[in-house]
């Protein structure tokens, strides 16, 4: 594993731990206006599907397809209505149901960026469909960033650190 890989996987897995040690005492919890009116669980599904299209889009450039950023139908313009979709996909999901995908899907995205070397991985430009973007810093945004993201919905919604 390269030296860009171990940075990013470094970081997910702490921030990780950190999001699980914060939810789990409080898996029912409202964030209120820190997140639209959602629950802690509607955190946990954010993150497992921003993983899920992490996934689709090295499997689709494997492939030979240029995937569809962010997403088929949406652009960075409407990131927003890409991320409603995406809670509308799991919100009737329970807090267990959602940690066991969450967990699921960060191993696989460790796994993922496991077998990427470096150059892959820390060169921007390098893959036309990201445009100036690297994808490891895509897969920090996926991964280590996103957590620290959740970290700072809980913390505006007052859920306590353990």
């Amino acid at each position: 594993m390269g030296q860009e890989a171990e940075r990013i996987v470094a970081q997910a897995e702490s921030g990780l731990a950190r999001v699980l040690a914060r939810t789990d005492p409080h898996r029912d919890a409202d964030l209120g206006d820190a997140y639209q009116g959602r629950r802690v669980a509607d955190v946990l599904a954010h993150l497992h599907a921003w993983h899920v299209l992490f996934e689709g889009w090295v499997t689709q450039h494997r492939s030979g397809a240029v995937p569809a950023f962010p997403a088929e139908g949406y652009s960075w313009h409407t990131l927003g209505d890409l991320n409603d979709a995406l809670h509308r996909a799991h919100h009737d999901r329970t807090y267990e149901e959602i940690r066991a995908l969450l967990v699921t899907s960060h191993h696989r995205m460790i796994a993922l960026v496991r077998e990427l070397d470096d150059a892959t991985l820390g060169s921007p430009g390098a893959l036309a469909w990201l445009g100036d973007a690297s994808l490891g810093s895509v897969a920090h945004e996926c991964l280590g960033a996103h957590y620290a993201w959740a970290e700072r919905v809980l913390d505006d919604a007052g859920v306590p650190t353990p």
